[in-house]
């Protein structure tokens, strides 16, 4: 009966580990993704209100640049992945295939809420940004930073 107690605490703590990792892993993400998308609009309204671009390549130079912040934050302290070599090149392809659906997905939202729900920028940029995040957490967790892979190259 001792053993069974036991037992059954361990699986208990060890599963309330899990969800506490898997809060953590949460709260790092949106963090980052409050990083990536300050990065994003001072360079999206710098290219719309400074420069005069036009909304979808402002949104493109926008995206971009926080994208880039995206895939270092995201690999080395989110997802804690450390693979090396060629299996990052993979990951870095992944993250580049996943962050082109929701910068399509974000034009396309950006473009829709300009003109059918509000004419204000800010709004739609808003609207944007919160379709592509929910797109590239998901995308992220159980496509590009997998940890079910056997990483031969990881240090």
């Amino acid at each position: 009966m001792h053993k069974s107690r036991s037992s059954y605490k361990r699986k208990l703590i060890l599963k309330i580990h899990s969800k506490i990792e898997k809060l953590f892993e949460l709260i790092k993400f949106s963090i980052v993704g409050v990083i990536n998308t300050a990065i994003d609009f001072a360079v999206f309204f710098v290219c719309y209100s400074i420069l005069h671009f036009d909304s979808s390549f402002s949104q493109i130079f926008g995206y971009t640049a926080g994208m880039l912040n995206s895939f270092l934050m995201n690999k080395r302290w989110t997802f804690e992945d450390r693979t090396r070599g060629r299996k990052v090149l993979l990951k870095a392809v992944k993250f580049g295939f996943t962050n082109i659906i929701s910068l399509l997905l974000s034009i396309g939202v950006l473009k829709f809420s300009k003109l059918y729900l509000s004419s204000s920028i800010l709004i739609a940029k808003i609207l944007a940004t919160l379709c592509a995040q929910g797109i590239n957490y998901i995308l992220y967790k159980f496509w590009v930073f997998t940890k079910a892979e056997v990483n031969d190259e990881s240090v």
